[in-house]
């Protein structure tokens, strides 16, 4: 066996990959904490490959005739940011592991370095996983409330959102009893095929987690926001409603990924709920730094006042409900 083969293209691999992996961590995640881990690794690794005799390794390379050079060799169909990066990362595992078993044979101490390299591997994946599955858009926030819940069958509406420019969807039950809201709470997380596309739970952060939602929104009245992170993980969106700046920093001290601000404007899906108006939302924008979505009332002839004010997304009901879905949607998607 031509070990310094397998050796050098490995070596290739894993820093092909590396690279792939700290430039989505730069340009996507663009969390520093994150890129000092991915950089520190990538340090450590080209230390490693410093103390090899790379020169004598290209020696033995035979690229004009490798299989693996025909393009269609070992392609796999990428569909989504998350299928990218996570080859990336099975790509750098399965070099690590490879390296690792070559040097521990030919020198015991580039071995266990190698496997230090390896394991920090598997503990940087989780994290970029983490971030990855939690990145959302807020621009469309769409909520389903119970009253809209059989307007039109479930699977042509989740088509519609899905087909024109929803980004999020909540689902907000408040009077219908558990099992129902679990039935339909399952059944729109089946539908939803688009991975961008992300499932928020009002209120339950319990029925958000049996069916694998991707989130669930919390009312002040609501379980406290670090129980729900303690139940649900990291991995989940958790967002909170906030009538004021004191609510909305407490939300965003506590961990909250998004605020859920409003009344903006009277709506006719909450009769009592109480009007902020849209100072509000520049106020609290001022003073936090996740996103802001704006929620009551918001329809296409006022939704531009609220994303001047500094909203980073608008959540809709009743405009959207209470007409033609796909008229409605399309007059905002464009916009937003």
């Amino acid at each position: 066996m031509q070990w310094q083969c397998i050796l050098d293209v490995n070596l290739n691999r894993l820093t092909e990959s590396l690279k792939f992996i700290e430039d989505y961590i730069r340009f996507e995640i663009k969390e520093i904490a994150i890129l000092e881990k991915i950089r520190s690794l990538r340090n450590e690794f080209f230390h490693l490959k410093s103390s090899l005799q790379i020169s004598d390794l290209i020696a033995y390379r035979k690229s004009e005739i490798d299989p693996g050079r025909n393009p269609e060799f070992d392609s796999i169909p990428r569909k989504n940011n998350t299928d990218l990066i996570l080859a990336n990362f099975s790509r750098a595992k399965e070099s690590a592991r490879i390296i690792e078993e070559i040097l521990r044979h030919k020198n015991k101490m580039l071995g266990s370095n190698m496997k230090r390299i390896r394991f920090q591997i598997y503990d940087i994946e989780k994290i970029v996983l983490q971030k990855t599955q939690k990145r959302f858009d807020p621009r469309l926030y769409v909520i389903i409330d119970e009253k809209y819940i059989d307007k039109i069958p479930l699977n042509e509406m989740i088509k519609i959102l899905q087909d024109n420019g929803a980004t999020m969807i909540q689902l907000r039950i408040k009077n219908l009893p558990d099992r129902k809201f679990y039935y339909y709470g399952e059944k729109i997380r089946r539908l939803i095929t688009n991975p961008d596309l992300k499932f928020i739970v009002n209120d339950r952060a319990d029925i958000a987690l049996s069916i694998n939602a991707d989130g669930v929104h919390l009312g002040q009245e609501d379980m406290p926001l670090k129980s729900a992170r303690e139940l649900l993980g990291d991995k989940f969106i958790i967002g909170v409603s906030a009538h004021n700046i004191k609510e909305a920093l407490s939300a965003q001290r506590n961990g909250a990924d998004y605020l859920g601000v409003g009344a903006m404007f009277p709506t006719k899906t909450k009769q009592d709920v109480r009007v902020c108006g849209l100072d509000l939302i520049s106020k609290i924008k001022r003073k936090v730094i996740i996103p802001i979505i704006a929620i009551g009332g918001i329809n296409n002839k006022n939704y531009r006042k609220v994303i001047k004010a500094g909203a980073d997304g608008i959540a809709i009901a009743s405009y959207l409900f209470e007409g033609d879905l796909k008229k409605n949607l399309q007059s905002l998607a464009k916009r937003t």
